[in-house]
């Protein structure tokens, strides 16, 4: 007897989120129900046509989930599988996921009866969907246990603007093979690379070597670069919209590759897309916070307080004063250990708000 299945619609910026529902549910259902999510990498394997597996297993569908997050609500893919799967008669039913509420969409797909993920009830729908159109039995008794580790992918729960996640275009911490921190000297430990692998190992974060000096993970890249300048060492490249589910890493990383040296604070620098420009110039940076309630900083003239975080705004590397890079850049240091990303989105809203970070206005 074949396996009835499920087609999985959503955003491939979503593809973490709806990987972790859908460990849950396929456990839940000891893998009686087969689950198509077309961008898994399981569901397809590399390699394959991808248009046609997608239509054949449209086409064997009885159930579409359809989930909106704010990301999938902008793209017209799901809105195209959705009709596709309509046409056929397979029951389209539409999930709010990531603060998006059904009930506040536009036609069609608040015309199909759905409801919202915002808590473990949220999950055990699932389930019963699956109980009424396949005549099962299974339980539903998905617990805040299991809802609750869902939130490390999930922004809305962060209250975390569009606005701020599209202008960011990547986070970038390095970790010097060398530096002195106060009056005191710090190395790097041996096989920095091995250590990192080690501690993605350990954690079971999914990755993939490229070469000996790059790993990719989900919204990160990792390289190591032998010497004794600047960007020698470990360098971490984050996609903001990946920063939460890659906080335990970030703060994992300081004590992996300096054992047992003390690194009290730590730094990493937000890279903004090219229509954003950055007020750079002391003076002008100062008066803009000044008159919206920042404090100075006690580390460095030049740098400012935002609760347990210190802060500057670097000009470009032309301009005689800067970290090293050919970009102006944000850079915030904060304590070891104590990497927070709803804190940087927040700190990126009250520079925006501020008149220091500028993005492009449509005329």
């Amino acid at each position: 007897m074949k396996k009835p299945t499920i087609f999985i619609s959503h955003s491939s910026l979503d593809k973490e989120l709806i990987r972790q529902i859908k460990d849950l549910v396929s456990r839940r259902t000891s893998g009686t129900v087969d689950l198509f999510q077309s961008s898994d990498g399981e569901s397809i394997p590399f390699g394959n046509n991808w248009i046609r597996q997608v239509e054949e297993n449209l086409n064997k569908s009885r159930i579409m989930l359809v989930f909106v997050s704010p990301r999938s609500v902008m793209s017209s893919w799901i809105y195209f599988e959705a009709g596709f799967a309509y046409s056929k008669g397979v029951k389209v039913i539409p999930i709010g996921i990531d603060g998006v509420d059904i009930g506040s969409l536009k036609p069609p797909l608040n015309l199909l009866q759905g409801f919202n993920i915002t808590s473990a009830e949220g999950l055990n729908n699932i389930i019963a969907v699956l109980n009424r159109e396949f005549d099962c039995s299974y339980p539903e008794t998905f617990s805040e246990d299991d809802f609750q580790p869902l939130l490390a992918f999930s922004f809305g729960h962060q209250k975390v603007s569009e606005e701020v996640l599209n202008i960011i275009e990547h986070v970038e911490m390095v970790f010097p093979n060398k530096m002195t921190l106060g009056k005191k000297d710090i190395s790097i430990v041996d096989d920095p690379f091995g250590k990192v692998e080690q501690l993605l190992l350990e954690n079971d974060i999914e990755f993939r070597s490229v070469d000996k000096n790059t790993i990719h993970t989900h919204g990160a890249i990792i390289r190591h670069k032998e010497g004794d300048d600047f960007s020698a060492g470990v360098s971490l490249v984050l996609d903001p919209f990946c920063l939460k589910i890659n906080e335990k890493l970030v703060n994992n990383m300081i004590s992996v590759l300096y054992q047992a040296q003390i690194v009290d604070k730590f730094w990493f620098y937000v890279f903004f897309e090219t229509d954003v420009s950055l007020i750079t110039k002391d003076f002008k940076v100062s008066s803009k916070l000044h008159i919206n309630g920042f404090s100075m900083s006690d580390l460095n003239g030049r740098m400012h307080k935002y609760k347990s975080v210190d802060f500057a705004l670097d000009p470009p590397l032309n301009s005689g004063r800067n970290f090293g890079y050919k970009l102006e850049n944000l850079r915030v240091v904060y304590d070891s250990g104590q990497f927070d990303s709803k804190l940087l989105f927040s700190l990126v809203e009250e520079l925006v708000r501020a008149g220091i970070v500028l993005p492009a206005r449509n005329s």
